[in-house]
């Protein structure tokens, strides 16, 4: 799923390190231009009153409000907790202007020969500033900040040593509007030969007995440390690990997991293996990542390959027989989110993951996949006869892989592999499935990337029948569009397995055409974790639903266009989907859906690169004209206007805007 952090470059890679996840209009409304400058001149700001303490050693009365303006102003569970996308507007302020100073204080001091901290004892020095920072500005327990720092500082280290990007490039890649930039040392464009689609894409094959059923499985984030009856409310991005306190008044840890930002234990992953393997024929599997936790900050090499190792052998001992094709999440790595090319230093290199993941997944695999397995964790497969799998390592978008800062042309080597594999595809006569993690709509994909990725989908949108991917948590899809507006391909996301956060555990199993290899349908189970938690209960697992019976039984990429449609013009479908996008769970459920996450929910299905929302902006203006004139009494099943926020960010600019001047 998502796991997000908080003060970036290094903020932004304890934002950034331990985040995996608003739909913000494309152009800044007023309140974002405003925000945007106050944002600049706080960050400027406080790197000028930090700078002087660094020379002084006293912190000025100014530093101490900045401080309490910001560090009292945002969550500090939630910029972990949360996608960067789905972050209140107070936090997104905090995110970017603690990006900008921080980054600025750490490449003045640390990096510039001139630097005041720039010696023999730099790691040492690096490391008081990062934890007394986290400390001033209130951004997580100093357990998490040291951790986080020890992980990455080596990395960032030679990142700004080797780059000139500065705060305004760095920050300006986040998906926070007040923070973007334009990057133009960031963008490429790649050479793509062939037609074009002139129409959207309306195959349809007619369901039949020899169907093909695909297992989905994704995001499992197995902790081994999971403790039953422990800590689930905890200051730290991820909890259910600690002794209850004595004398605490919360509600233990669940025994099979719990909504209150827990993951997985091996009890949970074992039941819903055998659930599966005694109820449903499955012909394949696809895995496509995220096996860890999201114990960012206490990672270790050793402990991620074991996890990944214990899971191949528990999906070996309940599926010998079934082929299982994986792709690469973001938390396979130590440190999380950080995948190093072949060019980055050897001790600095995640090789090693490479290899043990090719010694997994090489059962399956012809012996000419292990090249590219080896050098950048992705491959293809013909598995059978006019059927090609393309497992891509979707980290090369990824914002948080901090990799991506020192040299972005990198990623051009392995777009190209696909679009080669892609056309050897064409010239066979295969039809193509895509496995990948992170969805390219995602805002935490790097937007260039999504652009050219979405490109070589459209190009090659005949031969590509089904992309299927996870890292959201959230039971949904994404559909491709063409720059004029065709509907040419569509991403399906697994949900996960753990509940993290206030999701019931789910899998999937899609009924794919033997001939060409679409989705014709899928129906997603799951069991609520509530009442699996209750006595010794065992889950109950049971199907929520086929989307054919839910939604549409056109699964096309136009039949999916002509539902969101649909769903713009009839609310009520759009919130039965919601309920659905968070398999029913009973935080979801009690949250809500007011109009503005309507807006977000639709457009994020229309959504396949966070920088173009053409279509997204039209469905919602649909959608806002049906709202205005739908009923003011809202639905039953918890579904009404539930506030999002507790302050406006006019509001809270404002606060702040008093505090600086009047203080």
């Amino acid at each position: 799923m998502r796991l997000l952090g908080s003060i970036t470059l290094l903020s932004a890679v304890f934002v950034v390190s331990s985040w995996a996840f608003h739909f913000p209009s494309s152009s800044l409304g007023r309140d974002d231009r405003r925000s945007t400058v106050l944002s600049a001149e706080m960050a400027d700001e406080i790197s000028h009153e930090y700078l002087n303490y660094v020379h002084t050693g006293v912190r000025s009365e100014r530093l101490m409000e900045l401080a309490a303006q910001l560090g009292g102003a945002h969550s500090q569970k939630d910029i972990f907790t949360k996608s960067m996308v789905d972050l209140t507007e107070r936090d997104s302020f905090f995110v970017c202007t603690m990006c900008r100073a921080t980054v600025n204080v750490v490449a003045r001091t640390f990096t510039s020969p001139e630097g005041e901290l720039n010696g023999p004892n730099r790691d040492e020095n690096a490391k008081k500033v990062i934890l007394d920072i986290c400390d001033l500005f209130d951004v997580q327990t100093p357990e998490v900040c040291a951790g986080l720092f020890d992980l990455n500082w080596p990395i960032v280290d030679y990142i700004l040593n080797e780059t000139i990007a500065d705060s305004r490039t760095i920050c300006g890649m986040l998906p926070i509007p007040i923070c973007d930039v334009q990057q133009g040392e960031f963008n490429f464009t790649l050479t793509i030969n062939g037609d074009l689609p002139t129409e959207s894409k309306t195959d349809l094959p007619v369901r039949s007995p020899n169907d093909h059923r695909i297992l989905h499985l994704t995001d499992i984030h197995y902790d081994p440390e999971y403790l039953e009856g422990g800590l689930a409310e905890c200051r730290e991005p991820m909890c259910c690990r600690d002794p209850l306190p004595e004398g605490s008044t919360s509600t233990p840890a669940g025994r099979w997991s719990d909504y209150r930002d827990c993951d997985t234990p091996r009890r949970l992953i074992v039941n819903a293996f055998e659930h599966i393997q005694k109820n449903q024929k499955i012909d394949w599997i696809y895995h496509t990542g995220d096996v860890p936790p999201h114990n960012v900050w206490s990672t270790t090499k050793q402990g991620n390959l074991d996890m990944l190792t214990e899971i191949d052998e528990l999906l070996t001992e309940y599926f010998p027989e079934i082929p299982i094709y994986s792709c690469l999440g973001n938390h396979e790595p130590h440190p999380t989110n950080v995948f190093g090319n072949d060019r980055v230093p050897d001790e600095l290199s995640v090789s090693w993951l490479y290899d043990h993941v090719w010694s997994l997944w090489s059962k399956w695999l012809p012996s000419e996949a292990e090249s590219t397995v080896r050098k950048g964790g992705y491959y293809t497969v013909v598995p059978s006869q006019g059927h090609r799998i393309i497992a891509l390592n979707s980290m090369d978008c990824y914002l948080f892989n901090l990799w991506i800062f020192l040299d972005g042309s990198v990623v051009l080597e392995q777009l190209q592999w696909f679009q080669d594999t892609l056309l050897a595809a064409e010239a066979a006569g295969e039809k193509v499935h895509i496995l990948t993690h992170i969805p390219s709509g995602d805002g935490e994909c790097w937007a260039t990337w999504a652009r050219e990725y979405n490109r070589l989908l459209e190009r090659f949108s005949g031969i590509i029948t089904g992309i299927f991917n996870g890292h959201t948590h959230k039971d949904e899809m994404n559909l491709h569009y063409t720059p004029e507006g065709l509907a040419v391909a569509i991403s399906w996301n697994g949900g996960s397995l753990t509940p993290y956060s206030n999701k019931n555990p789910n899998y999937r199993i899609y009924e794919v055409d033997p001939d060409n290899w679409q989705v014709l349908e899928h129906e997603t189970w799951i069991f609520n974790l509530t009442a699996a938690n209750e006595g010794n209960n065992e889950p109950e697992w049971y199907r929520l639903y086929y989307f054919s019976e839910a939604f549409t039984v056109n699964t096309s990429p136009y039949g999916i266009d002509q539902w969101l449609l649909y769903m713009a013009k009839n609310p009520d479908m759009l919130r039965k989907f919601y309920r659905f996008k968070y398999s029913y769970s009973e935080p979801a459920l009690d949250a809500g859906c007011n109009n503005e996450c309507l807006g977000a929910t639709l457009c994020r299905l229309a959504t396949t690169n966070y920088q173009d929302k053409k279509r997204c902006q039209e469905l919602q203006a649909i959608l806002e004209e049906t709202l205005e004139n739908e009923p003011t009494a809202p639905p039953p099943g918890g579904d009404g206007a539930a506030s999002l926020t507790a302050y406006s960010l006019t509001s809270f600019l404002g606060l702040v805007f008093v505090l600086r001047h009047f203080i």
